[in-house]
């Protein structure tokens, strides 16, 4: 008999399988049984996006992102899209994300700081896209190159601080997202279409869009209005 179950307070990258033979001795016949048990890794939130399970942040388009009330199984090809597929599972936080993220979908999963691709994205496309990065001036992939277009992000600021109306957010880290062929025109931050804001211990808290190069000054996407985190 093989049987697996989850366990939600494995540790990350902690993967074991654990063998018990059984033998039953009231049986007219001996038998030996092996049951196989998976204990997969849970991945727990991190500081700047701590989307522990029941947490909540309320933005002030009315939209809610929240995080169900427990951890989820995920499985997903961890393989390249050009390879032979190789499935791994990961027990993760899963956000309902009601146009936070991933517009098109209605949830999607959280993997440290990042969370999974979009139902509609292109097949190229890392399963798990990047949010943000903790070290200044590094970059990280959202999406897979394609005819010559890429998706980056690149955090621009980190242990800043910002004023949303009448509160003060400290310990913020600034992204932003580009598109590598617009990189012609000018440098990352010349070329950015988005810019995030995350907060240590809250998560975003802003977001700003432009349409580049069409448009040169950021509007206001979504602010934060009320959270929870329920660690």
């Amino acid at each position: 008999m093989i049987a697996c179950e989850k366990n939600n307070e494995v540790t990350p990258n902690n993967h074991d399988i654990d063998h018990h033979d059984n033998n039953d001795s009231n049986d007219d016949h001996d038998s030996n049984t092996d049951t196989v048990v998976c204990i997969y890794d849970t991945i727990k939130p991190l500081e700047y996006f701590p989307a522990f399970p029941g947490s909540y942040w309320v933005y002030n388009d009315h939209d809610t992102l929240k995080v169900a009330d427990q951890y989820e199984m995920y499985i997903f090809n961890s393989a390249s899209y050009a390879l032979e597929a190789d499935y791994d599972t990961l027990i993760l936080p899963k956000l309902l994300s009601n146009n936070i993220f991933n517009s098109a979908d209605s949830f999607t999963y959280v993997n440290e700081y990042k969370i999974t691709k979009s139902h509609n994205s292109n097949y190229k496309d890392p399963i798990f896209k990047g949010l943000l990065s903790l070290t200044e001036g590094a970059e990280f992939t959202i999406g897979a190159a394609v005819f010559n277009h890429q998706i980056i992000g690149k955090t621009i600021k980190v242990d800043t601080a910002i004023n949303i109306g009448t509160t003060r957010y400290e310990n913020v880290i600034v992204t932003i997202q580009f598109d590598k062929a617009a990189l012609l025109g000018g440098t990352p931050e010349h070329c950015a279409s988005v810019r995030e804001y995350y907060a240590k211990g809250i998560g975003l808290i802003k977001r700003e869009k432009r349409n580049y190069p069409i448009e040169t000054e950021f509007v206001k996407s979504v602010e934060l209005v009320e959270y929870k985190i329920n660690h």
